[in-house]
């Protein structure tokens, strides 16, 4: 299996854009999905730079209705299945940009008009061994920092479409969570519930860990408690927090950085 990074905040070492977002592209046999689109049309030129034709994307699935994660489908005109939550398209404002709009800039009409939608709260088979993994069960604590964003009534938006994607191998299953404000820990035990498989080999995305505090500990444990071999990480993860998980993780798990036009394989 290999995913590439079209697009995230860190800089690139092979002349792609970065930008405060994330978009990946992952191929699994001949089967071809992308997971979210960044903000602009980068993730587009980055391909191009990469030699990635996205006219072969077989599904594109969206993590979560925040902007710097969907605004990019706006650039992006195949005739394709888009797999999301129905609350993708919740109107929400940042509390960290002075209240701006924090939704994906297209409506659902719009984007039906570009893609077959396929709105689902359940656990959905993207292809075989692989599936979008629907509304998470939130089993464990989500620390307060992951919602910061607001309803139009000014209410707490506790992003329920937040979610993700998993694909079985023989290794054991790969996680991919975008942003992770279900809390990547209750992210991973759904995907070992919807992949009936317990062994976890790998976690790709963000986090949503800007600190080392004790809700990050927690997770750092329950990494080293399901003995998971790989992690990459980036996003909305700070590199602080990745520095602890190599240092608590050293000889458990390999954890690796993220970054505009990374190639990987597994």
């Amino acid at each position: 299996m290999k995913f590439t990074v079209l697009t995230e905040n860190r800089e690139s070492n092979c002349n792609c854009i970065n930008e405060d977002g994330l978009s990946i592209y992952i191929e699994e046999c001949n089967n071809k999905i992308l997971l979210d689109s960044g903000i602009t049309e980068a993730f587009i030129k980055n391909a191009e730079v990469l030699g990635i034709d996205l006219k072969e994307i077989d599904k594109v699935v969206l993590s979560h209705g925040h902007w710097d994660h969907g605004n990019g489908l706006k650039y992006l005109n195949l005739k394709r299945p888009l797999i999301l939550h129905p609350d993708a398209f919740t109107k929400r404002y940042s509390l960290l940009r002075n209240m701006a709009f924090g939704g994906i800039n297209q409506t659902k009409e719009e984007l039906k008009e570009k893609f077959d939608l396929i709105e689902t709260k359940e656990p959905y088979l993207i292809f075989e061994n692989a599936w979008f993994l629907g509304q998470i069960n939130r089993r464990f604590e989500v620390q307060k920092e992951n919602a910061h964003t607001v309803l139009e009534n000014n209410e707490k938006d506790y992003l329920y479409d937040d979610t993700g994607v998993v694909v079985k191998t023989e290794k054991g299953i790969i996680v991919f969570s975008s942003c992770s404000h279900s809390g990547i820990d209750n992210i991973i035990e759904q995907a070992k519930e919807v992949a009936e498989e317990d062994r976890v080999f790998a976690v790709v995305g963000g986090f949503h860990l800007k600190k080392i505090n004790s809700y990050t500990q927690k997770v750092i444990q329950y990494f080293k408690d399901n003995n998971i071999k790989e992690a990459y990480m980036g996003h909305c993860t700070s590199d602080e927090v990745i520095e602890e998980f190599k240092n608590k993780l050293n000889g458990i798990t390999k954890v690796v950085t993220l970054y505009a036009g990374a190639k990987f394989e597994i």
